[in-house]
């Protein structure tokens, strides 16, 4: 599955290059993806929100022997790389999206190795200088951050075999390499997220020596790189470095929740008896005494049960804030950990405009033919419905489109009908793309069995918004997935303004024959009644495709149906009493 972005540099190359007049547009999100199906906030794949390493929590170390956070001239301080691809090798980035700033906060840079296709072996190193002066340490650490996903590593099996990223040291100046650390020997976790990742290099403080990390591998994800120090560290320094349960579900959790936490000895002393504490929402704190010792440059867990989980049972936001309390730790700033989970799937009625002040967590995606064109997030007030974003799907000249994207997981309740709404337009005059919209009770292609719309030819540069009545079978989780399979080599395939709520009938038995259609069957014009004035009548085929929509302020109206073609039509009616469905035949 790919990030909710997509490459700006691959959308201007393909217009170079295929010489379509594609009008300019805002990509919301970085230049780079990740395999993973991201989002703003990436809710159904939500790690845990790693503890940012702000370069100022170095100065209570004895020594900083080398630092580096990627924000200035990429490669500075004799930095240097080997590149085995090109435009597959380490570069300096500017993620904008979750998960990549929970690293850096400030926004700035990271280095970043795009995913390579199948074909593309990788071998990419980026190398440190040689770091000296280190023999009169007590002790020396090597920490940095690493963002990568489980799911493309080797062992993680969806990679073609997968790429990993190690971190190696070598003394002698990088003729040989020894490897320190392995992302292929992480223990399974779920998506694409950063990582902590301290390692005790004692060993090597007494001869110089250079530090590198290396992408290997095919087809494995985006790997990312950020806040490297190499230090000697003060005698007592713990925290919590990662919340590692719950994490966000669509379903509700116990009135018991276990809080799984992860500690860190960051000092050169082993750390024994001390406190740890968690606090929802900035509730009550639990605190807990922690019996067990951990070593310098290891990490040791700690679960809250019992008495001392934390209640879960209602859907919601949550955020756990959990912290250590040693008596002597010189560090502060590093002894806390915070994650945001949501708990329960959403409720009807929802919207999604794909505006900033929306939260896009839960949405994911998936290119299903892996030929990286898929649908984004775009800004700009010309194309989008109302507001300035929207999603978007771009064209590739040479593939056929087969793009997916879900809404977050919904309730729906069997027996009750919804309506679904959205917008679409086709942004290139003269192509046409393809669209279907189906449900499942996954956000997987494999769930996606019942089919709500089919628009096949959609050729209008206007948008058209689509409305289809829709009940579920079972009373449960769903999700709606959206489907491009436009032909290769057609223009984009805008979507915006998507909405579902619960379809209000007037009573059928009451109140349905005060509403009259007529003539049934039609010829050129329509007369539509009803016993209140009108708000809004909207013309549907049988495919669920909007083919008119006219204001109405009246309590009868007559439209022209001289346009449509032969066929079964229904006729939609809104007042402020709610809507109701009229069937009509059009018949020349």
């Amino acid at each position: 599955m790919k990030k909710f972005t997509l490459s700006l540099v691959a959308i201007l190359l393909s217009v170079w290059c295929f010489g379509q007049n594609k009008p300019a547009k805002t990509e919301v999100s970085s230049l780079l993806q990740s395999k993973t199906s991201l989002t703003s906030e990436n809710q159904s794949l939500q790690q845990p929100q790693p503890k940012v390493f702000y370069a100022s929590e170095k100065s209570s170390a004895k020594a900083d022997y080398m630092t580096q956070n990627f924000d200035v001239t990429w490669l500075s301080g004799s930095w240097t790389q080997t590149i085995l691809l090109t435009a597959k090798t380490w570069q300096q980035n500017n993620p904008s999206a979750t998960p990549f700033t929970t690293v850096d906060p400030s926004n700035l840079y990271s280095a970043i190795c795009p995913y390579s296709l199948p074909t593309e072996l990788q071998n990419e190193y980026l190398k440190t200088p040689n770091i000296t002066g280190t023999s009169g340490a007590i002790s020396l650490f090597l920490k940095f951050w690493a963002g990568f996903s489980y799911n493309w590593l080797p062992a993680g099996g969806q990679g073609n075999p997968g790429a990993t990223l190690r971190c190696l040291i070598s003394t002698n100046s990088g003729t040989s390499w020894t490897t320190l650390w392995d992302a292929n020997n992480t223990p399974l976790f779920i998506g694409w997220s950063w990582h902590q990742i301290l390692v005790d290099i004692t060993a090597y403080k007494s001869a110089p020596f250079m530090i590198a990390w290396q992408v290997t591998g095919a087809d494995g994800d985006l790997m990312a790189l950020d806040n490297v120090a190499v230090y000697e560290p003060p005698s007592n320094d713990i925290g919590v470095s990662a919340i590692t349960s719950p994490l966000t579900t669509c379903n509700l959790l116990s009135s018991s929740e276990p809080i799984v936490i992860t500690i860190s000895n960051y000092g050169y002393s082993p750390i024994s008896n001390f406190n740890v504490s968690y606090k929802i929402n900035n509730n009550t704190p639990v605190t807990a005494n922690y019996t067990g010792t951990i070593n310098a440059g290891q990490t040791g867990t700690y679960t809250f049960n019992g008495v001392n989980g934390a209640n879960l049972s209602v859907g919601g936001t949550y955020t756990i804030k959990a912290y250590s309390s040693l008596g002597g730790d010189v560090l502060a700033t590093n002894d806390t950990s915070t994650s945001v989970i949501k708990v329960g799937a959403t409720a009807v009625p929802f919207t999604m405009g794909f505006e900033t002040t929306e939260d896009l967590s839960g949405w994911t995606l998936n290119d299903a033919n892996t030929d990286t064109y898929y649908w984004g997030l775009y800004s700009s007030g010309t194309y989008a419905h109302t507001g300035t974003q929207y999603i978007s799907y771009p064209y590739n000249m040479s593939s056929a489109a087969d793009d997916w994207f879900w809404t977050k997981c919904t309730n729906y309740t069997a027996g009750t009908n919804y309506v679904l709404k959205f917008w679409y337009a086709q942004e290139l005059s003269g192509y046409t793309e393809s669209l279907r919209v189906k449900i499942g009770n996954t956000n997987s292609i494999a769930a996606m069995t019942t089919q709500l719309v089919n628009l096949p030819s959609i050729t209008s540069t206007a948008y058209t918004q689509s409305i289809t009545n829709f009940t579920v079978p079972t009373s449960g989780v769903y999700y709606i997935g959206f489907q491009c399979y436009s032909a290769a080599d057609q223009g984009d395939l805008n979507i915006d303004d998507i909405s579902v709520d619960v379809y209000v009938d007037v009573n059928e038995n009451s109140e349905a024959t005060k509403y009259n259609v007529f003539p049934n069957p039609a010829n050129d014009l329509l007369t539509v009644s009803a016993p209140e004035n009108m708000k809004q009548i909207t013309i549907l085929n049988t495919l669920g495709s909007v083919v008119n929509r006219e204001s109405v302020y009246a309590k009868t109206t007559t439209i022209n149906t001289s346009t449509l073609q032969n066929g079964i039509y229904f006729i939609q009616i809104e007042t402020a009493s709610g809507m109701i469905m009229k069937k009509v035949q059009v018949i020349r």
